[in-house]
């Protein structure tokens, strides 16, 4: 029991106190910041994601959800994405489809005045905590765009190209990974809607050990591609949303093969051009690391956490 919750974790599992006006992040053995969760301080953005909970829960009974969007390996709670996508049958980047009531409430909640804020908050948050990521995802982002002029962008002031809404009203995520993203990334969610966050709601990070209070209008970026990641409940009576914005991994090798299918860039090469692509795959995952930022680089260390 931790504040009166019982969370069901081992004892092992550290809990996050969410503390206003601070910026947490979550830091490797080597002072390698792979995620944080901001508790803002500006009451504009506290606003702006109380009318973005509001918008969600207005524009829900205007949705016309298929079972798929209803019961998904995130849980059972009706879901949409939108943006630009690879994967999934997709045999490249392409537009996120939808019928037209969906397509209807996606566009507005995208060019809403609430989510445009909030995406913009995040991209400041992207900037300042891992530049060197940021600008990978804005030159592989800007390179798709350039390449194929049907694909649209949801946010001006992002350079993810995808963003999901969860209408709940009980957001309540099961542990899952989405494989679909680019691994090395940051996946960017806000909570939102209204619920006792002392009780409920919490962010679990289950293969790092990490238990994290989650109010409405915090922010969170983990890299949901390799991090197991899910909530805790809320009361019967309480409502939770989400809205998270990433960056589907296809979209990356996409543009890496020339934009072109992984079958047919491979075809293309020689025999030693296949060997110098294999050893190149192999270093992905250090050029990967490479990119988020250092607690020294930042100006920050163990003992300012």
């Amino acid at each position: 029991m931790r504040g009166g919750v019982r969370l069901n974790l081992p004892v092992l599992y550290l809990l996050n106190h969410s503390i206003h006006r601070t910026t947490v992040p979550f830091a490797d053995a080597e002072g390698r910041v792979y995620g944080l969760v901001v508790y803002p301080d500006d009451p504009g953005v506290k606003k702006c994601a109380e009318d973005a909970a509001r918008l969600i829960q207005s524009e829900r009974s205007n949705c016309s959800f298929s079972a798929e969007q209803l019961e998904h390996h995130r849980g059972s709670f009706p879901a949409l994405s939108t943006g630009v996508a690879h994967g999934n049958g997709r045999m490249h980047p392409q537009n996120i489809i939808h019928n037209v009531a969906n397509t209807s409430v996606l566009k507005r909640l995208t060019s809403s005045k609430p989510f445009q804020r909030l995406s913009g908050f995040a991209t400041g948050v992207f900037k300042t905590w891992a530049p060197r990521l940021y600008n990978y995802c804005e030159e592989h982002f800007t390179d798709l765009l350039s390449n194929d002029g049907l694909l649209t962008r949801i946010f001006d002031n992002s350079v993810l190209p995808a963003a999901a809404f969860n209408f709940g009203p009980r957001t309540v995520c099961l542990p899952h990974v989405d494989f679909g993203n680019l691994p090395f990334n940051l996946c960017w969610i806000w909570a939102l809607g209204w619920y006792n966050w002392k009780k409920g709601g919490h962010m679990i990070l289950w293969d790092l050990k990490i238990v994290v209070e989650f109010p409405p209008g915090s922010l969170m970026a983990i890299p949901s591609g390799i991090c197991r990641h899910s909530n805790t409940r809320i009361g019967r009576s309480e409502i939770r949303y989400s809205f998270t914005q990433y960056a589907p991994g296809g979209n990356f090798r996409w543009v890496d093969h020339g934009f072109q299918s992984e079958e047919d860039f491979q075809a293309g090469l020689t025999t030693a051009e296949k060997k110098e692509e294999k050893l190149r795959k192999k270093a992905r995952w250090e050029m990967g690391l490479g990119l988020f930022s250092t607690l020294n680089e930042l100006g920050l260390n163990n003992e300012d956490l």
